[in-house]
């Protein structure tokens, strides 16, 4: 699955959820009635590494 599905998917059948992008990441949050800044983590896709995150390696072209 792509990254775009997976986060397709859980906006689609996790209900009250909302997604949050930020520098190199995507978030699914519960957010009941958006009652909170974000909500409360269900899920985070990160997209690219970070300075201080070079040991995962995600700065690769087929994500």
């Amino acid at each position: 699955m792509k990254t775009e599905e997976i986060l397709k998917y859980c906006l689609d059948n996790l209900k009250n959820t909302i997604l949050v992008e930020r520098w190199g990441e995507k978030g699914i949050f519960y957010n009941s009635n958006n009652e909170l800044k974000r909500g409360i983590s269900v899920l985070t896709i990160k997209e690219k590494g970070g300075e201080n995150d070079k040991s995962s390696d995600l700065n690769r072209k087929n994500i």
